[in-house]
């Protein structure tokens, strides 16, 4: 009996042993690391788009691909997912965000994929990166819109007196019969 123990506890070990540089070569179940995302320029206007850069990692994988999901209104029902493009040599995924031409705010998250096809996901802990796109000015403040306002203006005072100035010229007609 004590023979067969000894040699179930050899074949047990041996197995042990055999397993550890198998283990050692599965791919490992953990998603590529994901950054801080950067946005250039820091304050995006409404006329311009925004650039999201952000740094992702794979220790045991390559990075297959990156995208980075945007909302401009609070997630309610516009969603867009834009791939990014990665540099694998400086590990950077870059995406433009369109022009706000309305002004506004913009939130987005960051999803990557490794070779193993396991998915990591920047979400800022769920409340999510964001910027907001101040909006265009009026006319009113701008200083073509002042000079475009005063034309206006103008050209209404100036029909204005001109109107005034013929309705005064006008002979009177009288309604009254002459006898």
């Amino acid at each position: 009996m004590k023979k067969i123990a000894f040699s179930m506890c050899l074949i047990m070990a041996t197995l042990v042993i055999l397993s550890v540089p198998l283990l050692a070569h599965a791919p490992p179940n953990t998603p590529p690391t994901i950054g801080t995302p950067i946005i250039q320029p820091s304050s995006p206007t409404y006329n311009a788009p925004a650039t999201v850069s952000v740094n992702v990692t794979d220790q045991h994988s390559s990075v297959q691909n990156v995208t980075i999901t945007y909302t401009t209104d609070n997630w309610k029902m516009v969603n867009t997912t834009l791939l990014a493009s990665y540099n694998a040599t400086t590990t950077t995924a870059t995406a433009q965000i369109p022009a706000l031409a309305t002004g506004g705010h913009i939130s987005f998250y960051v999803v990557a994929f490794n070779g193993n096809g396991i998915k990591g996901v920047n979400n800022n802990s769920g409340s999510y990166f964001g910027y907001d796109v101040a909006a265009p000015p009026s006319l009113i403040t701008t200083t073509n819109g002042w000079i475009v306002t005063g034309i206006i203006l103008g050209s209404l005072g100036a029909f204005a007196v001109a109107a005034l100035h013929f309705l005064r010229k006008r002979p009177r007609t009288s309604s009254h019969p002459t006898n």
